[in-house]
């Protein structure tokens, strides 16, 4: 039997384990995401956590885990047997981890039609996915940041709804979603979007070992319970015991905590003032009210405040520091109903917006130096009906294809053995998941270096922020002197990406084929990954290759680009000056590619 490592046991990472303690108290408190390296006991964290919760009893032939005692949480199906006089059948037992794996599914996760009972018996029914399996206890999501949009969000509607509502080919069913939400992250794999971040209540950083003494421990603890697994749960038994019974109480005392208006206005001022949303307010007061009765109080204190607001605040502003938050004033610490002083007037509120604001300005993309270029050529620009919507396949009326299985369920339903042509159900082709995309940035030194830099630097940052808008993964290459060097693994860290490229500086000469022979060994290791998902490249360069691998340039630029172009499709973008040679019209031909001329572009492009 697989038996998880003490939630007592882990050594340090205090912030983190009140996190978890706090969703524990009060699962209104919609999701805890967790950012850090990995290697930091995230996953562990969350595992040993799932010891300490009470048993529930659960009604036992019930998907959904329904509580037999709550008819007014039941699913439909448990609420109609009640109603007809039927004795429901109880299990005790603890509350479920699931995990959802990244390759997870829109269907797997929320549920799909019951296929078997369709093609059967011609009834319309559900097969309930991992929502329904979490109802009532854990869903866990490790790297929830590599998630598609679309699984975050339905899982986050649940979350805050405690219901999941399946809508598949005309059925409709809405069953009791009450789950604790934990999410981890590694922020080096990419960030989610704000609006996700929003959804989720509180963040918090497990932070890596900072001393010997500490790795030491964690060493020691590790090796004891992998050889005497039995004897150290035994010397962890009454801490978790402990544990158990600071949950339970909390769970009691969390109804009678009262939070003071004068709390109250001092955290909405601080909402306000960090422009946060109207979901941090709430959240705020009610992680402030889940640290007091983690404490045994009934009443909300400053530091209860202080800590909700850094918990909800830190992921929803950029750079959040806790000492930007003002004290609070005595006239806050009392219990009186008058209106509260900030210390120092309204003096910190102004300085503190002004920070905001700064930071904010600091962090959004500078396109200052040459306007995101579009091409005169139709299908060849950034924008919408331009390169990214060609390249994905999203043609207007064409790569349709027949969707076999809607169709077949069209024909179970009428009670059909044949395909009708009323049963078919045409689809539309559109990629999906994560799209590989690799950019080849010449970095060489050459006349006019200054302006082609910062053309293609903007060209950049322009499909860093499409690649975001569709979920896409991205790597840099840069060239230059006589090798190519793979400065960015492909990755969603877009920020990371662009910093690079920032830093970029000429030197030395034009190796293109070295660039083009790593991208071939980075584009086969992707796609050997990701079968039937088409990577794109985009070379940009002025075309003025003077070094190869070989003797004759030409001749390998030609295989190389016919080998680069049978496993992705390459956009040249050349930023050559008109009628000086190049080798760029040779590459994009033998690639099959996409030429694109710098001086064919206007400048007024707005994605």
């Amino acid at each position: 039997m697989r038996r998880t490592f003490p939630f007592s046991a882990i050594v340090g990472q205090e912030k983190l384990k009140r996190a978890l303690l706090i969703v524990a108290v009060d699962s209104t408190i919609a999701g805890v995401l967790i950012k850090g390296p990995k290697g930091v006991a995230k996953s562990t964290a969350v595992r040993a956590l799932a010891n300490l919760l009470p048993e529930i009893e659960v009604v036992a032939d019930c998907p959904f885990s329904c509580d037999p005692d709550n008819k007014e949480k039941m699913c439909s199906s448990c609420r109609s047997r009640i109603e007809s006089g039927e004795k429901l059948p109880r299990l005790k037992r603890k509350k479920k981890i699931v995990d959802l794996p990244v390759s997870a599914t829109l269907d797997r996760v929320v549920g799909t039609l019951d296929i078997k009972k369709i093609l059967k018996e011609g009834e319309r029914g559900l097969e309930p996915g991992l929502l329904a399996q979490a109802n009532r206890g854990i869903l866990y999501i490790d790297e929830v940041n590599l998630l598609p949009d679309d699984v975050v969000n339905a899982i986050l509607d649940a979350a805050s709804s405690k219901y999941n509502v399946v809508e598949r080919e005309g059925v409709s069913i809405v069953h009791p979603a009450d789950f604790i939400l934990i999410g981890t992250m590694n922020p080096e794999e990419g960030e989610l979007r704000p609006q996700l971040l929003d959804r989720f209540a509180i963040s918090v950083e497990a932070e890596a070992p900072k001393t010997p003494e500490e790795l030491i421990e964690i060493s020691n603890r590790v090796e004891e319970f992998e050889r005497t697994q039995e004897k150290f749960l035994k010397a962890y038994e009454e801490e978790e015991e402990k544990l158990k019974k600071k949950i339970y109480d909390a769970t009691l005392i969390l109804p009678r905590v009262t939070i003071s208006e004068a709390h109250l206005k001092y955290i909405a001022d601080t909402i306000l003032t960090f422009s946060a949303s109207t979901r941090a307010m709430i959240y705020a007061v009610k992680v402030a009210k889940a640290l007091a009765s983690l404490d045994g109080r009934v009443e909300v204190n400053e530091r209860d405040v202080k800590d909700a607001l850094e918990l909800v605040l830190s992921h929803r502003v950029p750079n959040f520091d806790r000492s930007s938050l003002p004290n609070v004033s005595k006239n806050e610490r009392s219990d009186t109903s008058e209106s509260p002083t900030f210390q120092g007037n309204t003096q910190w509120k102004e300085e503190l917006s002004n920070r905001v604001s700064k930071e904010r300005d600091e962090t959004e993309p500078n396109h200052s130096e040459i306007s995101i270029p579009k091409s005169k050529v139709k299908g060849t620009g950034f924008g919408k009906g331009g390169l990214f919507d060609s390249i994905l396949g999203k043609y207007r009326g064409e790569g349709l294809h027949l969707d076999l299985y809607a169709s077949l369920i069209n024909m179970a339903l009428h009670k059909r053995s044949w395909l009708e042509p009323q049963d078919l159900s045409i689809k539309g082709v559109e990629s999906t998941g994560a799209l590989p995309i690799l950019l080849l940035l010449d970095s060489s030194k050459s006349m006019e270096f200054s302006k082609r830099i910062s053309l293609a630097k903007s060209i950049l940052k322009g499909l860093l922020i499409k690649a975001y808008q569709i979920r896409s993964k991205v790597g840099l290459v840069t060239f230059s002197g006589f090798s190519s060097e793979y400065v960015v693994p492909i990755t969603k860290n877009f920020k990371k990406v662009e910093s690079s490229i920032e830093a970029v500086r000429p030197s030395g000469k034009t190796p293109i084929s070295s660039a083009l022979a790593l991208a071939i060994q980075i584009i086969n290791r992707e796609t050997r990954s990701r079968r039937g998902v088409l990577p794109i490249v985009f070379l940009i360069s002025d075309g003025k290759a003077n070094v190869g691998l070989r003797n004759n340039i030409a001749n390998e630029l030609s295989e190389l680009s016919s080998k680069l172009g049978k496993i992705s499709k390459v956009i040249v973008i050349d930023t050559s000056m008109p009628h000086q040679p190049s080798f760029n019209n040779l590459i994009s031909s033998k690639a099959n590619g996409i030429l694109i001329r710098a001086n064919n572009f206007i400048t007024d492009l707005h994605i």
